[in-house]
């Protein structure tokens, strides 16, 4: 039988923003499949369209240790999803991803996401 390694979200997405188009509208993780142990991407939706060249991501271990994560990228509707790909070699534990986005018209939002990959 093939392990799968579920992720739970802690009840925080703590976030700011100063207009309501660069607002997160979700975040999550896809499920996994049962050949990948961590899902590929993690996915930040916004109403609007995401300035790629102007937002950033940085994904931090439970000490605060900042780890390597693949090129974030645009999908969706106008490019309002802001991907980023995680290494599917993570080890169990808690993990924050600290965002910062900007929307094409200027406007930002930024906070955390926190979740855990279990064994």
């Amino acid at each position: 039988m093939k392990s799968i390694v579920s992720f739970c979200l802690f009840a925080s997405l703590l976030f700011t923003a100063h207009e309501a188009s660069a607002a997160l509208e979700q975040a999550s993780l896809p499920p996994p499949q049962e050949e990948k142990l961590v899902p590929a991407n993690l996915e930040l939706t916004f109403p609007g369209p995401v300035d790629l060249a102007r937002s950033t991501a940085i994904l931090l271990d439970a000490e605060g240790t900042a780890l390597p994560t693949g090129q974030p990228f645009l999908s969706g509707p106008e490019g309002s999803i802001f991907k980023i790909p995680l290494d599917p070699s993570m080890a169990p534990g808690l993990y924050t991803l600290d965002w910062r986005v900007l929307s094409m018209d200027g406007r930002s939002a930024e906070g955390q996401y926190k979740f855990r990959v279990d064994p």
